[in-house]
Order: structure tokens, then C-alpha cells, then sequence
């Protein structure tokens, strides 16, 4: 069986691969589309439009029946649709809006944690806004939080529990992939970020994350006081 999760801001589900209208429909299509500027340029005959048929979320998940010139078959498990399907509701979204697994027996897969530094990476300029899960501002521990679920894997929303859900990897040993875990030294954890490249012999790292200091989604090497608070990394696993 095939799994796959929305990865776009928006996936607009639609009638069949040849709906999306040429020009009308552009800004709904591609993995960063933009829901807003395609609302904004449809007259009201344009938003009667019944090629399309309904809208999923980020993260959203699909079971994928058929692929075909780079659209998918989907049925959309979380709105349920009776009258069309008992799994939920069918149509199609292009390729590029999903992250596409596999699995044997329909059960759960074992942790990418590359996968997840990749789905990160996708999130890179996005602005930094504390609380924020959106493609409009997001947070450190929202960026974790969001690239494990478009992997189909469920990782607590805050910091301190997402430190506690991983098991320790001991400094100097992480890859790319783990996080890293940051705060005061009272205890607390106050960030968390990707791993992005093994340390290095002189004890230089490198990390994506949503950073408070720079207001957007970064990938960079460790700052002196970044690394002062540095308390721990973690590993994600099945």
C-alpha cells in the first residue's frame, strides 16, 4: 500500500489531472502554492467551478491508488465521504504536493529521520512566529513537530516533549537528521533544531531550525551563544 501526506500549504483536490483551467488555476498547483492569490483571481463564475472538489490540509493524509503523469489517485482518509467511498473522499492532487511512502502491510514505517531533515529543509525563509504551524510563520518545536507528520510519524508539539519522546545521543556522535536540544541549564528546554551535518573534530555544528534571532527558518552554523545552551541531542525512533 502506498501512504503519502500533503506537503503543500494547501492541496486542492480535484475532479481528474486535466481540471486545474490553464492560467485560472497556477497558484493552486506546484509543492508551494499559493491558496490565496488563487482565491483572489477568480471572478465569482470561477468559484462555482465544480472541477474541484474539496481542499486538504498540510499534513493531511492520502492513500494513493493510481499514478499517473505526475498526479496522483487519492482518497483523502480524514474527510470522510460515504456516498463516494467508505475510506473517504477520492480525486486527484498533483505528485509534487505529497510525500510518498510505502508500506508492506499498511502499518506503520520506520523513522526517516533524513526524510524529515529534507521536509524541513522545504521550510526554509518561512518567518519565525512563536506558536505559529502554518507555511505563514511557524516555531522551532512546529518545524520538528510538522516534518515528522508528513512522514506519517506523530511527535509531540513542544520542545521539552519532543526531548523526551527522543532517545539521547551523546555529543559528538549525532548525524544528520537528530535534533538538538537548547536551554538555560535549569533543566528546561527552550529549542530544538535539526541536525544537519556530523560535528566536526573542533567542535563546530550545524543545525536547521525556526530561529527567534534571525525571524525565519534557517540553516546555519552554531552561534557562540547558541552554543553555550546547547544541553543534549536526540534520535527519533520507531
Amino acid at each position: 500500500m502506498k501512504i503519502a501526506t500533503v506537503t503543500a500549504p494547501v492541496a486542492t483536490l480535484w475532479s481528474r489531472p486535466d481540471a486545474p483551467r490553464p492560467g485560472v488555476d497556477a497558484a493552486a498547483l506546484g509543492p508551494r502554492c499559493d491558496p490565496r492569490s488563487w482565491v483572489a483571481g477568480l471572478d465569482d463564475t470561477g468559484r462555482m467551478y465544480t472541477g474541484v472538489l474539496t481542499q486538504l490540509l498540510h499534513g493531511e493524509q492520502v492513500l494513493i491508488e493510481e499514478v499517473r503523469d505526475g498526479w496522483a489517485r487519492v482518497v483523502a482518509t480524514e474527510q470522510p465521504a460515504a456516498k463516494l467511498d467508505p475510506r473517504g473522499y477520492p480525486g486527484w492532487l498533483p505528485l509534487d504536493q505529497l510525500s510518498v511512502r510505502e508500506t508492506a502491510d499498511g502499518g506503520a514505517t520506520g523513522v526517516d529521520a533524513i526524510a524529515a531533515l529534507e521536509a524541513a529543509r522545504a521550510w526554509r525563509g518561512v518567518p519565525y512566529v512563536w506558536g505559529g504551524l502554518t507555511p505563514y510563520g511557524i516555531d522551532c518545536s512546529g518545524l520538528v513537530h510538522l516534518a515528522f507528520r508528513q512522514l506519517g510519524v506523530t511527535m509531540p508539539r513542544d520542545a521539552d516533549d519532543q526531548r523526551a519522546a527522543t532517545a539521547d545521543v551523546p555529543l559528538g556522535t549525532e548525524r544528520p537528521g537528530d535534533l538538538y536540544f537548547f536551554g538555560p541549564g535549569d533543566g528546561t528546554v527552550q529549542h530544538v533544531g535539526f541536525v544537519t551535518t556530523p560535528s566536526r573534530p573542533d567542535g563546530t555544528r550545524h543545525m536547521l531550525h525556526a530561529c527567534g534571532d534571525a525571524y525565519l527558518v534557517v540553516e546555519e552554523q552554531l552561534r557562540p551563544t547558541r552554543v553555550a545552551t546547547l544541553l543534549t541531542a536526540g534520535r527519533v525512533t520507531p
